[in-house]
C-alpha cells in the first residue's frame, strides 16, 4: 500500500524543526509537516554543514605544514558527503516523479542527519560517568559507533518513505543507494594518503 501523502506543513517557529527531527527520529510520521518546501528551507538546512566546512577549512590552514592536508580533509569530507547523497536523492525523487516533494524531504533528511551525531555524543558521555574504564575502550566505542550507523539507516529509510511517500522497497533501494557512494568515498581516502580514516576521527581517537 502506497504511504498516504503528508499534509501542508504548519506555520513557522523556532520548534517547528526541533519538533519536526524529534517526532521523525521516533518513527512519527507527521513530523515531515514540520518542514517547509523549497530552496529558501533546503539552503537553511544546508548551511550548518557548510559553516563547517569553512571554519574547518580556515583552521586547518593554521596547522603545521605537515598536518593541514589532513585538516582540509576533515574540514570538507563531511559537506561532500552531503552533498553526494543530495545528489543522489534528488535523481532518485526525479525517478520516482516525487520531484515536487524533494526539497521538503531534503530538508527534513539534512536536519535529521544531525540527530544520531548528538545521541551518540551524549551516548558518550552518559557512559563516561556512569563506566569510566569502559567508555575509553575501543570495543565501547566501537558498539556505540555501530548502533548509531544502524539508527542512522534506520532514519534514513523513514525520513525516505515519509518525506518522498514512498513503500519500504522504494526507501529501501534511496538508502542503499545513498549509503554506498558514501561509503565507497570514505574507503578509498582510508586507502589513499593522508589515510583518512572517518571511523576514528567520529569517535575522537588519536589516528
Amino acid at each position: 500500500m502506497t504511504p498516504r501523502r503528508p499534509g501542508p506543513f504548519p506555520p513557522t517557529g523556532n520548534m517547528a524543526i526541533p519538533l519536526g527531527v524529534w517526532l521523525l527520529g521516533r518513527g512519527r510520521s507527521e513530523g515531515i509537516n514540520c518542514f517547509a518546501p523549497g530552496a529558501g528551507a533546503l539552503f537553511a538546512a544546508l548551511a550548518p554543514t557548510v559553516a563547517l566546512a569553512v571554519i574547518g577549512v580556515w583552521m586547518a590552514f593554521m596547522l603545521p605544514p605537515a598536518e593541514r592536508i589532513m585538516g582540509l580533509v576533515r574540514a570538507v569530507v563531511p559537506l561532500v558527503c552531503t552533498l553526494l547523497q543530495l545528489v543522489v536523492s534528488e535523481l532518485y525523487a526525479g525517478a520516482l516523479s516525487r520531484k515536487g516533494l524533494w526539497t521538503r524531504y531534503a530538508t527534513a533528511s539534512l536536519w535529521c542527519g544531525w540527530l544520531p551525531l548528538a545521541m551518540l555524543i551524549m551516548a558518550q558521555g552518559v557512559l563516561h560517568l556512569v563506566l569510566p574504564g569502559a567508555a575509553a575502550s575501543s570495543q565501547a566505542l566501537g558498539g556505540l559507533a555501530f548502533g548509531a550507523q544502524l539508527y542512522t539507516l534506520w532514519l534514513t529509510w523513514y525520513v525516505t518513505k515519509v518525506g518522498l511517500v514512498t513503500t519500504g522497497w522504494q526507501a529501501f533501494v534511496m538508502t542503499v543507494l545513498q549509503t554506498l557512494p558514501v561509503g565507497g568515498l570514505l574507503w578509498v581516502l582510508w586507502l589513499l594518503p593522508p589515510h583518512y580514516n572517518a571511523v576514528v576521527d567520529l569517535l575522537g581517537l588519536s589516528s
